[in-house]
């Protein structure tokens, strides 16, 4: 893997620093660059902040948008930190900063080789815009397929990650809840409309790369938050989980007379079952 020398390392801070960032904030965005999720004492050996700064910094950070917590489920109280991808911080400041963009563009690049992508088995990451985040990654990531149920608020967010993956020769299929979307250039499937059904998938998102990951992101309450696992059973239950929702609600739409007749006219007899 390459290395940053000291000197270029000084240069990129330098360049953050431009763009709005303090000497603080610009060690430790580097710091879990090239190492993330990590918790507040590592990020301070890593980037030379003094702890209490680290967390002071922290907080900025994560008020701006630039990192997001991830909570270690065995652990529970411990809080471990991850950055705003930089393709996005790029993003965000190309209009105003392009020459010094183009540098951290390739700055970022070497430093992100470095980066770890293999998670422990089971993450939550908490914030709807920190879970949307982590989706868009993963859909980049995915080499062969991607399988992803939600809900057209989530399907416009990501749709573009989709689109870019699918151009890459990707298998993506997708099932909305409140109706499939036409003109898509891959699988696209959409849930029969009965109220007491959908109701149960609010605020869900649902999502499998390649059979090694699944991100499942729950938007319904006041704290939005979204479990990442790598886990077999985790990838394969959720896959049968959205496979099995689009057999079933292709069945409903195919024989909706037929299934009507049998069960009543709202499904009834089928839904209210348990």
């Amino acid at each position: 893997m390459k290395e940053v020398s000291k000197l270029q390392n000084r240069d990129i801070v330098s360049t953050l620093k431009e763009l709005g960032f303090t000497e603080y904030e610009s060690r430790i965005y580097i710091a879990l660059l090239t190492n993330h999720p990590s918790n507040g004492n590592t990020i301070s050996t890593l980037s030379g902040v003094p702890g209490p700064k680290v967390y002071e910094a922290l907080r900025k950070m994560k008020e701006q948008g630039l990192v997001f917590t991830v909570t270690e489920s065995v652990k529970g109280k411990q809080v471990h930190y991850s950055p705003l991808p930089y393709e996005e911080l790029l993003k965000s400041k190309k209009n105003k900063f392009m020459n010094d963009l183009s540098f951290l563009n390739q700055a970022f690049d070497k430093i992100s080789s470095r980066v770890d992508t293999n998670w422990s088995e089971l993450f939550v990451i908490q914030g709807y815009a920190a879970s949307i985040e982590v989706v868009r990654s993963a859909i980049l990531e995915g080499k062969k397929e991607v399988l992803i149920s939600c809900w057209k608020k989530e399907f416009t967010e990501v749709k573009d990650y989709l689109y870019q993956s699918h151009e890459k020769g990707i298998e993506i299929t997708t099932f909305l809840f409140d109706g499939k979307q036409e003109g898509l250039p891959w699988n696209c499937f959409g849930h029969y409309k009965e109220k007491l059904a959908l109701d149960r998938h609010t605020g869900e998102l649902s999502i499998v790369i390649d059979e090694q990951k699944t991100i499942l992101l729950h938007s319904l309450d006041e704290s939005p938050h979204s479990v990442v696992s790598s886990h077999p059973v985790m990838v394969s239950t959720t896959k049968n989980y959205i496979r099995h929702d689009i057999y079933v609600n292709r069945v409903i739409n195919d024989f909706e007379k037929e299934m009507k007749g049998y069960y009543g006219n709202n499904l009834e007899g089928l839904i209210d079952d348990f």
